[in-house]
């Protein structure tokens, strides 16, 4: 019966020093807030950095610098999904950029950015984005999108996490 006590005692101990350990639960900010408002704005800010080679963007960058750019600033899992549904990683998707040319002023170009959902050091936010390209015969024309774009906080700053494009059919 003794050591059947002492392992519960043993495991109880491990158990709250596991939880004296950890951080407490944050409370997200609510919807409409001024806090929720604050985070919108700087989770805009960090899409326009992400977003950087289009024209439109405070952030731009010649192409070649952005790819290089966006190599670091996305988080290691960073995942995409296109619009017609295939999924990137992170890897994948800079290797692709980095061999690509594109014109100049070729690249989305977002607006109508919305907060959506905090989770803690998670957020989902919205925007539409116009995805101006080129085809092979030097043609340009652009797909109108929804994303829905991910963020992850670490190391204090938000950056980005993943996204999904979803095409407008009107």
């Amino acid at each position: 019966m003794r050591p059947i006590r002492v392992f519960c005692f043993v495991a109880a101990m491990c158990v709250s020093a596991l939880a004296f350990g950890q951080e407490p639960a944050r409370q997200s900010p609510k919807m409409g807030s001024k806090e929720w408002t604050e985070l919108e704005k700087t989770l805009w800010d960090v899409d326009q950095q992400w977003l950087c080679s289009a024209g439109a963007t405070p952030y731009h960058k010649d192409y070649k610098e952005c790819v290089e750019f966006r190599s670091q600033f996305w988080t290691n899992q960073f995942f995409e999904i296109s619009i017609k549904g295939k999924v990137q990683t992170k890897a994948e998707m800079v290797a692709a950029q980095r061999v690509a040319h594109p014109s100049k002023g070729v690249g989305p170009h977002p607006d109508d950015f919305k907060l959506m959902a905090v989770y803690g050091n998670f957020a989902l936010a919205t925007d539409h984005t116009f995805l101006q390209n080129e085809s092979t015969d030097g043609k340009v024309s652009g797909t109108e999108t929804r994303v829905l774009r991910m963020f992850a906080k670490e190391d204090g700053k938000w950056r980005p996490a993943g996204a999904a494009l979803v095409p407008v059919i009107q």
